[in-house]
């Protein structure tokens, strides 16, 4: 028997990944995870599992690990929590410029 989880409501197509990165947030609500993973991506967005206790709304500027330190700013879309007092896992979505 066939389930129906009702419509994709995505824009893009998500791919799966494994990608550790860095998350820092605005200077207002100091905080940086140099442990923070990329579990998914897509033009749009990524989703991420972090130690941080995010906010929906909340900007969030993300700088790669590795040779190439650049840096790309996001928006929190959504937090659940991943594993109860230890990791949440979160959508952001990416910015065309940084914090306003």
């Amino acid at each position: 028997m066939q389930t129906n989880n009702g419509p994709n409501l995505r824009r893009w197509e998500r791919q799966p990944a494994t990608i550790t990165i860095n998350l820092v947030l605005n200077a207002e609500r100091l905080g940086v995870d140099n442990s923070a993973t990329v579990i998914d991506f897509s033009v749009g967005g990524m989703g991420v599992l972090t130690t941080l206790a995010l906010i929906p709304g909340e900007r969030v500027k993300i700088v790669a690990k590795g040779e190439f330190s650049q840096s790309v700013f996001t928006r929190v879309v959504w937090v659940a929590e991943a594993e109860p007092g230890h990791l949440n896992y979160a959508g952001l979505e990416f910015l065309l410029s940084g914090p306003n």
